[in-house]
């Protein structure tokens, strides 16, 4: 499906909203791309069925961030001007029609300067989360292991209740990291995770 213009200036202003003010090409490519990534897996859905899907993907689109409200609201000349718009729309763009090359490695998900300052709080820290390379870890934070055990269960016919079973599968992780731009980290769901539970990579 070619997207349409609205599509690609929305995803645009998101990119540029959630992006750090140094316009970082990469970091905000990376942020358009995994994006992209989530709304295809997840039954090639539209960017605003995306966005309904999961109403709290980004902030930027409700908490009236101002470069997510200046580059929408901004007529093409005036994005034409600036360097940080003009790279955001050509990398909503090019992650829409997945062309090119995707500075986030995969990511369906991301975290900017906030997961440095309240890392040991965030909802990664109590899921687990781990670098999937050293050099992802830019805001120097510690990994988080949290091991979980998933088993089989069945109905007991004669009692009703519940009853575990077999080990289904165990994991230390929910997320890992698939690259780092600017100040934003990216990630995806890891591998143990998915078989343990058998969750979907985009949920």
């Amino acid at each position: 499906m070619t997207p349409s213009p609205e599509d690609i200036k929305k995803l645009a202003a998101i990119a540029y909203g959630e992006a750090s003010t140094t316009d970082n090409p990469l970091e905000i490519q990376g942020i358009a791309w995994a994006v992209a990534n989530r709304a295809r897996a997840w039954q090639e859905k539209t960017l605003d069925e995306l966005l309904n899907a999961d109403p709290n993907y980004t902030y930027a689109v409700k908490d009236g961030n101002k470069r997510f409200q200046r580059l929408l609201h901004s007529t093409e000349d005036d994005i034409k001007k600036d360097q940080g718009m003009s790279l955001a729309m050509k990398a909503a763009s090019d992650a829409l029609n997945n062309t090119g090359l995707d500075p986030s490695n995969g990511a369906y998900w991301w975290d900017g300067i906030d997961f440095k300052t309240n890392h040991k709080n965030h909802p990664k820290a109590k899921n687990g989360f781990k670098f999937g390379d050293s050099s992802h870890n830019i805001f120097q934070v510690e990994e988080k292991k949290n091991h979980v055990t998933i088993y089989w269960q069945r109905k007991n016919k004669k009692t009703g209740k519940i009853e575990e079973t077999s080990v289904r599968g165990e994991y230390d992780y929910v997320w890992v990291s698939t690259a780092a731009h600017g100040s934003t980290i990216f990630w995806t769901h890891d591998p143990d995770y998915l078989r343990a539970t058998g969750g979907k990579a985009y949920k």
